[in-house]
């Protein structure tokens, strides 16, 4: 009975957060569309900026309640599960030719996203507790990072950015209004996520780190999973690869603005080796998908010569079992 409570409150928070994560990623569409970008930047910026939302808002409330290993849980478990969803989605939906058909500069955002969780796991390694003011320095080299690979990769993809029609039905006053919408009701419900899963942590006796890595990570990265799997079936290949690249390169940096509102020393110096094991894993995700780009080859389900889909899920299966050993 003493669990029932932020169990309920747990899920209904979720489902509010995926649903209006969903209308938030889909208005930020009829936004780009309504624009005229073209789908890997609306995909690496805005779509992957408006579904981790979740991620920034939990976070921030979780490092505000004094729970850093939530919020850097979330982060990193995020982006080992969504290239564990990007690797069954493209099998599932786009019979594994997904990454055959995908721009290049695809490879850009994937090193974007590869570079700043190295940062975060490297700072989480070393106990990195300096701090100038509300600022540390990994969390400075992330937002900078952040900043300046975001403008080398829209100045590299704005000249081959595809032409689209704009969405019909839907106006930009409509994208807009359901944008702020959304936007509020995850701004009011993400925080009631991070006590409830710092509740279930210390009851169940399960570990903030692995909370953060597996729940907190699973609801708050549906939004990506259901805006990639629906642009998989619409034949929106990169909008669908870079919008979970490009969230995976959001995600960290969410963590470092979490890192402002972080009381006294930076958050990365109270992170411990289930952290840095699930940020390595991470990369090794990331790695993978990348070479596949870069390759440009189908990925098979399974293969004993090649990257398949039961490997990537097996690497994540493996980090998750880590994870868990080590928090």
């Amino acid at each position: 009975m003493e669990l029932a409570e932020p169990l309920g409150i747990f899920v209904l928070t979720a489902v509010v957060i995926v649903v209006a994560a969903i209308a938030l990623a889909i208005s930020s569409d009829v936004i780009a569309d309504q624009s005229g970008w073209g789908r890997l930047w609306v995909g690496s910026l805005l779509m992957a900026g408006a579904t981790s939302l979740p991620e920034l808002v939990t976070n921030i409330a979780a490092v505000r309640i004094g729970a850093p290993a939530l919020a850097a849980g979330d982060i990193l478990g995020a982006n080992m599960l969504n290239m564990n969803n990007l690797a069954l989605l493209a099998s599932g939906l786009g019979g594994g030719e997904v990454f055959r058909r995908l721009m290049p500069q695809q490879a850009l955002v994937a090193l974007l996203a590869m570079a700043l969780t190295g940062i975060a796991t490297l700072s989480a390694a070393l106990h990195l507790e300096v701090r100038w003011l509300f600022l540390s320095p990994p969390s400075l080299a992330i937002l900078v990072g952040y900043v300046v690979g975001s403008r080398i990769l829209y100045r590299m993809t704005v000249e081959v950015a595809d032409v689209e029609t704009p969405a019909e039905g839907r106006s930009l006053r409509w994208g807009w209004t359901v944008f702020m919408i959304s936007a509020a009701a995850i701004s009011g419900s993400a925080p009631f996520l991070a006590t409830s899963a710092q509740s279930i942590a210390a009851i169940t006796g399960l570990g903030e780190s692995f909370v953060g890595v597996v729940a907190v990570a699973f609801v708050t990265t549906l939004p990506e999973l259901v805006a990639t799997g629906t642009a998989i079936r619409q034949g929106a290949d990169d909008l669908a690869v870079a919008g979970m690249f490009g969230t995976n390169a959001f995600n960290v940096g969410a963590l470092a603005v979490a890192d402002m509102f972080s009381p006294g020393e930076s958050l990365f110096g109270s992170l411990d080796e289930s952290h840095v094991a699930a940020g390595l894993f991470a990369i090794v995700l990331m790695g993978i998908a990348a070479l596949q780009v870069r390759r440009q080859r189908r990925l098979p389900w399974f293969s004993v010569t090649e990257f398949s889909t039961v490997l990537m899920v097996g690497v994540y299966a493996l980090g998750l079992a880590v994870v868990y050993r080590l928090g």
